[in-house]
């Protein structure tokens, strides 16, 4: 981990190496750089950069080369870019660091770094305990004709989509403080605990939401058949088209979670500060059906050949069911909670 300015930044970097290939006995070392200036709490977006060292000096950018692989349950990678979400869920209200693997492959050898981003607790807190999306289905590709065979192939079936999964409930104790505003959260039905903290003056936001449910992969088309011909001393049947394949239908949208949050009465003011989303996750799409082929051409005299019948579409799936928020002030005892 290194900690930078934007134009210490501007200074280090001396290649882009996207797709620059460098040997694993090249390498001095490799770490996360990102600037402390920016809000780094639970939920917080922020950028940074992965740093490739080798032993001749040069640093290299390392965020769009394929052969560095990022792995951590704290942070949340998006695409290639350089932008990075904070996901962990802490046990400990102090517990700053994000952990993360940095781990680059090179002709089967590797250079690894274990790292972490430190948060300042500064910034709105977004709590993420939405479910997780549904799998769509594989779009089929399109069938032809066999080689050696007259008629066209069926189109393949698209699969169908996955259920989004349902957030789970949760009870949130909330008090402050001289320094910072405490969340002591439990999961309803497995009495897990985790506890968070931020700076005054912030919004909280709970995402309870349920996941999309997966859209149902497109049928294929079927193949075309051959035309009917004559070969030498042999006459070859015009070839049937091949059935277009079924759309697969979509996954269900998972259920928003219920949450219900307890003030301490020392910090009853910040209910205004506090959003909540616990939408039922929207249903997956139906895949399409597949096209029938086209039959082959007789000679003529030639009986003709079978026309193919186009697949059926999916269904979609159902939308999942909102979740439910409460709020209540109490004058509960912390000691519990700490």
């Amino acid at each position: 981990m290194k900690i930078i300015t934007a134009l210490s930044l501007l200074l280090l970097i001396t290649s882009c190496s996207g797709l620059k290939k460098i040997k694993v006995s090249q390498i001095e070392d490799m770490w996360f750089e990102y600037s402390p200036n920016q809000d780094l709490n639970h939920g917080s977006k922020f950028n940074g950069e992965i740093m490739l060292q080798t032993y001749d000096g040069k640093q290299h950018e390392m965020s769009k080369n394929g052969n560095l692989s990022f792995i951590s349950r704290d942070l949340r990678k998006t695409g290639r870019s350089g932008s990075y979400t904070i996901i962990k869920k802490s046990n400990a209200f102090n517990d700053k660091n994000c952990m993360m693997t940095l781990k680059y492959t090179y002709k089967e050898e590797e250079f690894v770094k274990i790292d972490s981003v430190l948060m300042n607790f500064q910034g709105p807190l977004n709590l993420l305990y939405n479910g997780t999306d549904g799998i769509n289905g594989k779009n089929q590709r399109n069938r032809g004709t066999p080689l050696l065979l007259r008629d066209g192939k069926d189109g393949e079936h698209g699969p169908d989509g996955t259920n989004g999964a349902s957030a789970n409930n949760y009870t949130a104790h909330l008090w402050r403080d001289s320094s910072f505003i405490y969340v002591h959260i439990t999961e309803d039905i497995s009495n897990h605990v985790y506890r968070y903290q931020m700076t005054s003056g912030n919004n909280i936001h709970f995402d309870l939401s349920g996941g999309t449910g997966g859209d149902g992969g497109n049928g294929g088309d079927g193949g075309n058949g051959k035309d009917g011909e004559i070969k030498g001393d042999k006459i070859k049947r015009p070839g049937d088209a091949g059935n277009g394949g079924n759309g697969g239908n979509g996954g269900n949208g998972g259920n928003g979670g219920n949450l219900n949050v307890i003030l301490h009465s020392n910090c009853s003011d910040i209910q205004t500060l506090i959003s909540f989303k616990g939408k039922g996750g929207y249903a997956g799409k139906a895949g399409t059906a597949g096209e029938a082929g086209e039959s082959g051409t007789p000679l003529s005299g030639q009986q003709s050949a079978r026309q193919g019948w186009n697949g059926n579409p999916g269904q979609g799936g159902y939308k999942g069911y909102d979740g439910d928020y409460t709020l209540s002030i109490q004058d509960f005892t912390i000691s519990n909670f700490e």
